[in-house]
């Protein structure tokens, strides 16, 4: 009876002891809680949020006890890809209030963007939410100057003639503009027409020398002799729109009145 007796006052003295030092002792865990807009696309022109960094703690801390900790962490925010800053960080109880920017998006594709927050100090916490960012609108315009821009007209007696154009890009983003520089016609189409071609009549176009220099070679080695309407066209075409266009002349030889045979031509090609 006293041996039983004896054991039962070492369990509850042992009992006693682990109450108080569980109460001493309490295990805390930390966590922070993100408050602001994290579900809609920043705009793709550039866009400043706000947002509230919580601490939560369990068991609960007073705000005095979580700004204590805040405050002497080191606190580091970081963008996945650096697409995202932030900027005017402050703490205040047992929030982090802050600013998350993002600048002008420069390509089409939707930015997704993970931000970390880390916490290294009396607690050490990693958390981490994503953002997003709409793709922007580019565009490119095609611009072809040349010195004959609508109308060439050929010599009577004919011949082979060069007319030299010059094709750029105009960048938009967003609907403004970016910058113009020399470029490629590739994947653009060229197409020509000859309707009543008498003798020889044909054209090719080929890249010059320089960037963004092309040559349209006009050969008309004959004179132009026919009983009928001649009609000759040479064009550039973008996603089905004309970026340049050169209506051919060539008048009859004076004095000639007979019929040479005729043919009709269309060609319409992918340059590359």
């Amino acid at each position: 009876m006293r041996i039983l007796a004896y054991l039962l006052f070492t369990i509850s003295v042992i009992m006693l002891v682990s109450c108080e030092k569980n109460n001493d002792d309490d295990v805390y865990s930390y966590d922070l809680s993100v408050t602001g807009d994290t579900t809609n696309v920043f705009s793709e022109t550039g866009e400043e949020r706000e947002y509230i960094l919580q601490l939560i703690s369990i068991p609960k801390i007073t705000p005095e006890q979580a700004e204590t900790i805040l405050k002497s962490s080191d606190i580091v925010f970081k963008s996945e890809h650096n697409r995202f800053s932030v900027s005017d960080s402050v703490i205040i109880d047992n929030t982090i209030r802050l600013k998350i920017k993002c600048n002008e998006n420069i390509v089409s594709d939707t930015i997704a963007e993970r931000i970390d927050v880390v916490i290294a100090g009396p607690v050490n916490i990693n958390t981490s939410f994503y953002l997003s960012q709409a793709g922007s609108d580019i565009r490119y315009e095609y611009k072809i100057v040349s010195e004959y821009m609508s109308d060439f007209t050929i010599p009577d007696e004919g011949g082979v003639f060069n007319i030299p154009i010059k094709c750029s890009r105009i960048k938009y983003l967003n609907s403004k503009y970016v910058l113009e520089e020399p470029c490629s016609l590739s994947g653009i189409r060229y197409k020509s027409s000859i309707v009543n071609a008498a003798w020889v009549h044909s054209d090719r176009i080929y890249s010059g020398v320089n960037p963004g220099d092309y040559v349209i070679e006009l050969n008309a080695s004959q004179p132009f002799n026919i009983d009928g309407k001649f009609s000759w066209w040479v064009g550039l075409f973008s996603n089905n729109i004309s970026i340049y266009n050169l209506n051919i002349f060539h008048n009859q030889t004076p004095g000639e009145e007979y019929f040479i045979g005729t043919s009709s031509f269309f060609k319409s090609e992918i340059l590359q």
